[in-house]
Order: C-alpha cells, then sequence, then structure tokens
C-alpha cells in the first residue's frame, strides 16, 4: 500500500510514520516544505492512502490560513481526480471549524473542499475535528501549551500563565494515531454528523495550574534525582512527554 503523508516532518507526521514504518508492505510517501511540485504529483497519482496534515496555525499573515489549508488543499484533490484517483483522505480538521475566526473558516472550508469532492470523485472523505493534542515531538512555543511548558520548564525557562483555572481539553498523540491506524482497516466509525472523533473516554481535562505544577514536580524530582510518583493514567502520559523534551 503506497500510503502518502504531506506534513510529514510535522507532529502528526512524524508520530504516524514512526507507527507505519513497522508494518510490511507499506511504501511510505513524504510531502512536506521543499518537496518538488513533481514528485508531489507523482505521489498523489499513485497514493492508496492519504493522510492530509499539511496545515498553518499561527502563520504571520492571516491570509495563509487560505493559502496553505485551502487553496493548497483544493490544488491536492483537483490533482487525485486529474489521475482519477479514489483514494481515502483523512483531513485533520479542528474543534475550532465553528469559530468565527480565519482558522476556524479556513478548517471549515478544508472540510466543504473534500466533502464535495468525495462526492464528485468518489473518494472516503475521513475528516477529524481534533482536539488539543500532546506528546512527543510537538513544537513549543507553537500550537501547544504541553510542548511549551516541558521544554521550558526543562531548561528552567519561566512559563507564563494567564489563568491557572482555565480547563484543557486533550487528546494524547499515540490514542490519535491509534485511530488514524484504524482507518487503513475501515475499523473506526464516525459520530452521526459523519466526523471522526476519540472516544469520550480518550479525552483528558486538566487545569493549566494543575499541568504546570505536574511538571514543575517532575522538574523537582529530575534535579533531586528521584522517579516522580505516578498516580493515573494522564499523569504517566505527561511524564512521558516530559522526558522527550530533556536536554
Amino acid at each position: 500500500m503506497n500510503i502518502l503523508i504531506t506534513g510529514a516532518d510535522g507532529f502528526l507526521g512524524k508520530n504516524l510514520i514512526e507507527r507505519l514504518v513497522k508494518l510490511d508492505d507499506v511504501n511510505i510517501m513524504h510531502y512536506s516544505i521543499g518537496t518538488s511540485d513533481l514528485l508531489l504529483e507523482k505521489n498523489l497519482k499513485e497514493c492508496d492512502f492519504l493522510f492530509h496534515f499539511a496545515a498553518v496555525h499561527r502563520p504571520k499573515d492571516s491570509e495563509d490560513f487560505y493559502r496553505v489549508n485551502d487553496d493548497f488543499f483544493d490544488r491536492i484533490l483537483k490533482t487525485l481526480q486529474k489521475y482519477g484517483n479514489k483514494c481515502p483522505i483523512v483531513l485533520t480538521s479542528s474543534i475550532q471549524a465553528t469559530d468565527k475566526t480565519d482558522y476556524g473558516r479556513s478548517k471549515i472550508i478544508a472540510e466543504n473542499l473534500l466533502k464535495n469532492h468525495a462526492l464528485k470523485n468518489g473518494n472516503k472523505a475521513i475528516i477529524y475535528r481534533l482536539l488539543n493534542v500532546f506528546g512527543k515531538w510537538a513544537t513549543p512555543n507553537h500550537h501547544s501549551v504541553v510542548a511549551t511548558f516541558c521544554y521550558n520548564i526543562n531548561r528552567d525557562i519561566p512559563i507564563v500563565i494567564s489563568n491557572r483555572a482555565i480547563e484543557m481539553n486533550f487528546y494524547y498523540i499515540d490514542d490519535v494515531i491509534n485511530h488514524f491506524m484504524s482507518q487503513l482497516s475501515g475499523a473506526a466509525v464516525p459520530d452521526a454528523d459523519g466526523i471522526y472523533r476519540l472516544d469520550e473516554s480518550k479525552i483528558y481535562r486538566i487545569t493549566l495550574g494543575e499541568l504546570a505544577d505536574t511538571f514543575m514536580y517532575f522538574r523537582q524530582c529530575q534535579k533531586d534525582g528521584m522517579k516522580p510518583e505516578i498516580n493515573c493514567d494522564l499523569k504517566e502520559k505527561l511524564y512521558i512527554t516530559y522526558k522527550s523534551y530533556e536536554e
């Protein structure tokens, strides 16, 4: 199976590739910044499954939301149509798709582009509206508060918390990748609205204050040469993530 991943060098891409390389009979096709248009077109012609992760989250110019999240995706879909490629397509959207922000609007546009393409070309449209995702390889000071806290606290760099009481809802990266992998066998089932989401049991809830305190505790244990006491699944996954940002 030829599996094409756009945004292959990003957080989701790197974690998915780590899992895919363990499978037999899988050829992983990469697209990231710097990949030639010629190679992208060849891969779109030949791929059997597409994971489209390429997107921008915090561009300097808000127009990039539409140029990357929509115009580039539209070009990909038109190339698939050009070659009659009816491969399944996974699009990572966001719970912010319903927000009236440029980011949210760009995600809704991308969702609609895929839905319309699926009707015309016959591809299976697989749309995920993801929560915040934490885990190894997320970029600090970009789109993950967990990554920022892990990176800074590991280096004794001060962190800024606007409101300790704000509750955050997270998915863990391994749970997200497990769900993506289930798409390859067709085992995943969408919600009633046709959107794919992880099960409610896979949502982790924690306040910003608790999150910061947890990482501060890990840092102190680090300095004292002690192993931290882990008393729940979330703390275990936060610790694994924290350790991945050690210098």
